[in-house]
């Protein structure tokens, strides 16, 4: 049984179509919006570029709980949006972790325009 404290991750790794980059981001753009509007969505959504490999992505995002990751997978829109962002793709792996460690060497998290 989980604890209150636990966090469960949904972590995905995609391979995008040479040329399909703008039509994955607009899908997976598409996605978040369903997410947004599920009865428990997750806390936030992060979408990553490798530097090295353009067509690399991963996603990721933490649950409140795994029943939540669960309901989220048999949801028709979302089955639809992942459809659709695996069209734009040659190789898709999706799959689900709880955290075991979190360390936090700051008092809080940097956001986007201090990173740059």
């Amino acid at each position: 049984m989980p604890t209150p404290e636990e966090v469960y991750y949904t972590h995905a790794l995609w391979r995008v179509k040479p040329g399909q980059q703008a039509a994955f981001k607009a899908a997976w753009k598409e996605l978040a919006d369903i997410f947004a509007h599920l009865p428990n969505p997750p806390i936030r959504g992060t979408l990553l570029q490798s530097l090295t490999q353009e067509e690399l992505f991963y996603s990721f995002g933490p649950w409140h709980r795994l029943a939540d990751i669960e309901a989220m997978r048999a949801d028709g829109e979302v089955l639809k949006a992942f459809a659709k962002l695996k069209t734009c793709c040659t190789e898709t792996q999706p799959s689900a972790y709880r955290v075991i460690e979190d360390i936090r060497l700051q008092q809080s998290e940097p956001n986007a325009e201090e990173l740059v």
